[in-house]
């Protein structure tokens, strides 16, 4: 059980380091990647082709439970966090959240009026929702929590990587473009911790501490020992490595669908929704079960450690699992995508110069939503410049960018939603960076330069 705790702070930890929907790439709609979004876009080319490791990395973190300059003070050049200060920031639901996808292949194809795409990505996200009484028990001890209850009920915590097989397709039908995608999901591994009841009642005359708990950990796709145990000595063999890949008994579906209206040559109106789905856990699976009361008076860690004493962490733990319902099965579960949206219109100023509004969100136990306002600028035969400017996690200095350069055959793109964070972390609540490279050929329309008015 120590070892489950472990894992569980270190997944909880590596988030900080390491989804929201991408509000740059949307205006983007030249580069493959932004079909993944708002299936309808009409690229300008008629083949693309991504190759592995090349096409398309992106990595992304938000942290929507305090913004950094408000809980950090600075003495003599050195930042403190004012643990007051974090406290006041946090609710009873704050969310760590990261994302990385690396394109492994895509190939789409322009057939009369429609365009139909194959591709296959890796996704890894993870999700760490805690809640304000976490930290407070972290930082100040159980003192503020005397006589009442410290409720943890809202610590969830959803790590999973996948593979997306996708089939796409984009149809032009007078004013209307419809597109969908269908993908099948393989699922890799996934952890996740999400309790109906986690609650520590503190005693107000002798301190005694009840714990009542209801909670399940499932794990899947985790190296385990002849014990049981999660273990990753193993992880690196090849046969290990190779039967890890190839299974696909861990299987998934998710859909993305989208609609764009041509009200005039200038104006047109999109929306779409995606990563509506889930992947069913069923190969490698082991799920702990906790549910039932403890009493117990608390670990005085700090005064042992001062004494020089020993820490008996593993048997204060077991004497505390004693009192409990608890065991370890092998049952199937579900995990589910995290379903985003964009709504979005744009105006088309000259040839060459698109104004655009989006409304975007993701949908996480409730909702993140993001408004941006964008320009697209295309320069010379083959450049293209995007910036917009964005509502995010509760901040509006998140300045996005975009570049697409098009030497001959290779379409080679960067972009970021906010470049705040290079700038000053402390202002910044979410980052992410796209890049990658494409072949594309065979424009639908011949290219023009800039306007002479």
């Amino acid at each position: 059980m120590k070892k489950l705790t472990i894992l569980i702070i270190s997944l909880g930890l590596a988030v900080g380091v390491k989804a929201q929907s991408e509000l740059t790439l949307p205006f983007m709609s030249d580069v493959f990647q932004s079909s993944y979004i708002n299936p309808t876009v009409l690229p300008e080319h008629t083949f693309s082709l991504g190759l592995p490791g090349v096409s398309s990395m992106y990595g992304q973190f938000i942290s929507n439970g305090f913004l950094p300059k408000n809980i950090i003070d600075f003495k003599n050049d050195t930042a403190h966090i004012v643990p007051d200060k974090l406290l006041a920031e946090l609710t009873d639901k704050n969310l760590l959240l990261a994302y990385t996808s690396l394109d492994i292949f895509h190939l789409r194809l322009k057939i009369r009026n429609g365009y139909y795409w194959f591709g296959v990505r890796n996704n890894f996200n993870v999700s760490f929702q805690y809640p304000k009484d976490f930290l407070s028990l972290a930082l100040e001890g159980n003192k503020s929590f005397i006589g009442k209850n410290l409720d943890l009920t809202n610590l969830n915590l959803d790590a999973t990587l996948y593979n997306e097989y996708s089939f796409g397709m984009a149809l032009e039908y007078n004013r209307w473009v419809f597109g969908g995608r269908i993908s099948l999901l393989q699922g890799l591994s996934n952890v996740q911790f999400n309790p109906e009841n986690l609650t520590i009642q503190v005693d107000s005359s002798m301190y005694g501490h009840t714990m009542n708990a209801n909670a399940r950990l499932n794990m899947a796709g985790i190296p385990m020992n002849g014990a049981g145990d999660p273990n990753f000595d193993h992880a690196q063999e090849l046969d290990y490595i190779t039967n890890y890949l190839s299974n696909f008994k861990n299987k998934g579906v998710a859909l993305s669908v989208g609609a764009t209206y041509k009200l005039t040559d200038r104006i047109k109106f999109s929306a779409s929704f995606y990563d509506l789905g889930f992947i069913s856990w069923k190969d490698s699976v082991t799920n702990y079960n906790l549910k039932g009361q403890s009493e117990f008076s608390g670990l005085d860690i700090l005064q042992s450690y001062l004494n020089g004493s020993d820490i008996e962490t593993d048997t204060i733990i077991d004497s505390i699992l004693d009192d409990f319902d608890r065991d370890t099965i092998h049952q199937a579960y579900k995990t589910y995508l995290k379903p985003k949206f964009n709504v979005s219109v744009s105006y088309n100023l000259f040839r060459r110069t698109i104004l655009g509004f989006s409304a975007s969100g993701v949908y996480n136990k409730k909702l993140y939503p993001a408004f941006t306002l964008g320009i697209s600028q295309g320069l010379g035969r083959f450049l293209n410049l995007i910036a917009n400017i964005s509502y995010n996690q509760k901040t509006f200095n998140n300045l996005g960018v975009g570049l697409v350069i098009k030497p001959g055959p290779f379409q080679f793109y960067v972009i970021a939603d906010n470049v705040y964070p290079a700038i000053n972390p402390l202002y910044t609540t979410n980052g992410n960076i796209r890049v990658g490279m494409n072949i594309v050929f065979g424009r639908v329309k011949p290219a023009v330069g800039l306007p002479y008015r």
